[in-house]
């Protein structure tokens, strides 16, 4: 076989991988973790102050899994009057497993989420409340394992 037909072979091989290249490419999803990215954002100093005002507890958040539920803590201080509270669960991987909840704690500050309404793998948890006028934030990546 001669060089022409060489150098011929490899342009074909390099064309069809760049070709492969571009089919795979157009067939994953480019999904943002949050639809509204820019106006969080904005509000991040919100975020960065409601770090501030839960590190100020010797308690912190605290989640664990047991029998069936998932059992979400937060310090018995920052429960009275508690107004807007939200929890989001965020999955990476696939947005459409997201799931988003009230905040609905007990005298003693937990709350339990049944497991059935998660899947397994990782999530970010973001907790964010007001109580008496303060902002709390917490945010932990999570796995899930049913």
């Amino acid at each position: 076989m001669s060089w022409g037909y060489k150098i011929i072979i490899a342009y074909a091989i390099f064309i069809g991988g760049m070709l492969s290249m571009v089919y795979v490419a157009s067939q994953q999803t480019n999904e943002m973790q949050d639809e509204n990215y820019y106006a969080q954002e904005l509000k991040y100093q919100e975020v960065i102050d409601g770090k501030n005002n839960l590190n100020v507890f010797p308690n912190k958040v605290s989640i664990s899994q047991s029998e069936g539920n998932l059992m979400l803590k937060v310090p018995t201080e920052t429960i009275a009057n508690i107004e807007n509270g939200t929890i989001y669960f965020l999955r990476p991987s696939d947005q459409t497993k997201d799931l988003h909840l009230t905040l609905k704690v007990n005298e003693k500050g937990e709350q339990l989420i049944a497991l059935n309404a998660l899947t397994n793998g990782l999530y970010t948890v973001k907790i964010s409340w007001k109580s008496n006028g303060k902002v709390y934030f917490y945010e932990q990546n999570y796995s899930v394992e049913k």
